[in-house]
């Protein structure tokens, strides 16, 4: 009779011992994924309940903010009393943060000037406020003009594709700046301290009660007497009601400056936000995940409008 060789069959053996092994391992792995998975979707989720909850919160304590206003126009109101020009303090003071995994911030259109809508003259007064030279001032409003014109076409002093391809940098978008932190990606604007203070893309006209004051400084008709009677009411507490009224506080030659580009500012200022950005955060599940809902609110009457929303993973 012939002896099996026990040297094969053990060799076998060690090999199904490994394939099974291997397998037990591989099968451990894909379900320790699916449970951090299914985990991370659960988390994603719960936080997501989270920020609406704080959002619902912040929305019906800018409506309690926005009926009392509208309930004593005209008539006496408490000192110091939200509106719709401090919702940001109103939310800050209101428990909105339901448990505290989550968070609302309110933030005023205009206090940045729209890198999407303004024009050559804009742009330039913005840098030379910013203390920018007039040579790096051309060469960077340009370069921002053709990072969100449709062509190709380079301006004087301005970057096309050729010149980011060739600095192995993204090119220009040719549209539209998506988002403000896009602005850093154009030649030369990270080189520019406080840029991102002054520039961005939400729409809105400048509010003088809460730009910075290089933003007001680039204002057309604004001299550096009228930036300074503006810092002059904020220091006092006391709002801007309109331009004409801020005119009257000015030097003949300011006035004059100011009255002469009327027109142009009631188009690009404003004494209250024309929309307000809340933004709701909410945190939840190990590790923890983050979950953002934002939404932009106009002021419809006796209510906020709610006309775009947001939503995200952090």
């Amino acid at each position: 009779m012939t002896r099996r060789p026990t040297g094969f069959v053990l060799l076998a053996v060690l090999w199904v011992m490994v394939g099974v092994g291997v397998t037990g391992l591989a099968l451990a792995l894909a379900a320790r994924r699916a449970t951090a998975a299914a985990r991370n979707r659960m988390g994603a989720m719960a936080a997501a309940w989270g920020a609406e909850d704080c959002l619902a919160r912040a929305e019906a304590e800018i409506a309690a903010v926005l009926l009392a206003q509208t309930a004593t126009d005209g008539g006496p109101r408490g000192a110091g009393a939200p509106t719709w020009a401090s919702l940001d303090r109103a939310l800050t003071d209101a428990p909105v943060s339901g448990d505290g995994r989550c968070t609302v911030t309110a933030a005023p259109s205009g206090v940045t000037v729209n890198v999407n809508t303004a024009d050559q003259e804009l742009l330039t007064a913005l840098m030379q406020a910013l203390g920018v030279a007039r040579p790096r001032t051309d060469s960077l409003v340009d370069a921002l003009l053709d990072w969100r014109d449709a062509d190709a076409i380079q301006r004087p002093n301005g970057a096309e594709a050729g010149w980011y391809a060739g600095h192995h940098r993204i090119a220009p978008r040719n549209g539209p700046f998506a988002d403000a932190r896009e602005i850093e990606r154009v030649r030369g604007a990270r080189d520019v301290p406080g840029i991102d203070s002054v520039l961005g893309v939400t729409e809105g006209r400048i509010v003088l009660d809460r730009a910075p004051l290089a933003v007001i400084a680039a204002l057309p008709g604004f001299s550096a007497e009228a930036v300074a009677r503006v810092a002059e009411h904020r220091a006092r507490g006391a709002p801007i009601t309109d331009l004409l009224s801020l005119s009257a506080e000015l030097s003949p030659g300011a006035r004059a400056a100011l009255d002469a580009r009327y027109p142009d500012l009631v188009r690009l200022t404003t004494t209250e936000p024309d929309a307000w950005i809340v933004t709701a955060r909410g945190t939840a599940g190990a590790p923890a995940v983050t979950a953002v809902v934002e939404v932009r609110l106009v002021r419809a009457g006796s209510r906020a409008a709610v006309v775009r929303r947001r939503t995200w993973i952090e």
